[in-house]
């Protein structure tokens, strides 16, 4: 099992209350706090569409275990450790782009932790995803919690609003338009009236070239 929480939030919106209400043709006031509330929703929307991070952010990945078995290919189990044929050696990081790894930690089983050494991985920030890479000569430790036994954390994201893709904030524009459009229809932040599930064609279109791959452990 793996999850991810966000530990830091972006500092600021891909797309600034001024651009939102540019596109919507809306030269009054009264709805600044609607239009920052779907700048906000249509860009988490579009990191979840996406599997990407658009301004700078804060990210924790959480892993039961490395990844790979500790058995030989062969069927049945022999002793000894896994040989490098079993073990898989890349860790895929769920948000991209990747910027940095911080930190990994693996847990015992009262819950205290033990920092893995940076000089045992190496972090491939030019994929994308981005990978944590097993050294040659390095081996994964094993965590003694079962459960969330080992903690990711990373930094990601494109950084300043300018290096953001403008396909993106684009699609963003005529998500956030769409939703304006519709404001009273049943619209809900934390329900399936807004989710990927209710993303217009157009805005898909636009995100689909940017889409990462869903990752499995």
């Amino acid at each position: 099992m793996t999850a991810l929480t966000r530990t830091t939030p972006p500092a600021s919106e891909p797309i600034s209350l001024a651009e939102a209400k540019a596109h919507l043709r809306v030269s009054i006031s009264d709805d600044d706090a609607l239009i920052a509330n779907l700048i906000t929703a249509t860009r988490m929307i579009c990191e979840e569409f996406t599997g990407r991070a658009l301004i700078t952010q804060g990210w924790r990945l959480w892993l039961d275990a490395f990844p790979g078995n500790r058995l030989a290919w062969w069927d049945g189990a022999r002793e000894g450790a896994a040989s490098k044929l079993t073990v898989k050696r890349f860790i895929f990081i769920p948000r991209a782009p990747l910027q940095s790894i911080s930190g990994v930690s693996v847990y015992a089983d009262d819950d205290s932790s033990t920092v893995f050494p940076s000089t045992q991985y190496f972090v491939d920030v030019n994929a994308e995803p981005g990978r944590l890479a097993l050294r040659n000569n390095a081996s994964w430790p094993v965590p003694q919690r079962a459960s969330n036994g080992i903690s990711i954390d990373f930094t990601a994201g494109y950084g300043a609003t300018s290096a953001v893709p403008q396909a993106l904030k684009q699609g963003m524009l005529a998500h956030i338009a769409q939703l304006y459009e519709h404001r009273g229809e049943g619209l809900r932040f934390n329900g399936d009236a807004l989710s990927v599930k209710s993303l217009p064609e157009l805005v898909q279109a636009l995100y689909q070239p940017f889409r990462i791959q869903r990752l499995r452990y």
